[in-house]
C-alpha cells in the first residue's frame, strides 16, 4: 500500500483562541508549545500585533506568516496552526 501522508507538513501545535484570549497570546503561546521555550525574538518584530488583533475584532480571514523557524497560520474560525518549517 502507498503512504497516505499528504505533501503538507502536519501542524506541531494547533490550538482555538478563547473567547477572552488575545490572537497574540494565542500565537506566542502556541509557538511556547512548539518550540519548548518561550521565543527570544518579541512577535512585534514580525509582525504588528496591534493590527492583528484589530483585524480580528471585524473579520475572520486566515492569515498566515513565519516566525521564529515556524510557519503560524490563523484560520477563520481562529484556529491558531504552528508549524515547523523545517520539517
Amino acid at each position: 500500500m502507498g503512504n497516505s501522508s499528504s505533501s503538507q507538513p502536519k501542524p506541531s501545535i494547533s490550538t482555538r483562541v478563547g473567547d477572552t484570549e488575545s490572537i497574540t497570546a494565542t500565537v506566542v503561546t502556541a509557538v511556547t508549545n512548539a518550540n519548548g521555550t518561550e521565543p527570544a525574538t518579541p512577535l512585534y518584530e514580525t509582525i504588528d500585533p496591534d493590527a492583528l488583533e484589530a483585524l480580528y475584532q471585524h473579520a475572520s480571514p486566515e492569515v498566515s506568516f513565519e516566525y521564529i523557524g515556524y510557519r503560524v497560520t490563523i484560520h477563520s474560525d481562529r484556529t491558531v496552526s504552528v508549524v515547523d518549517m523545517d520539517s
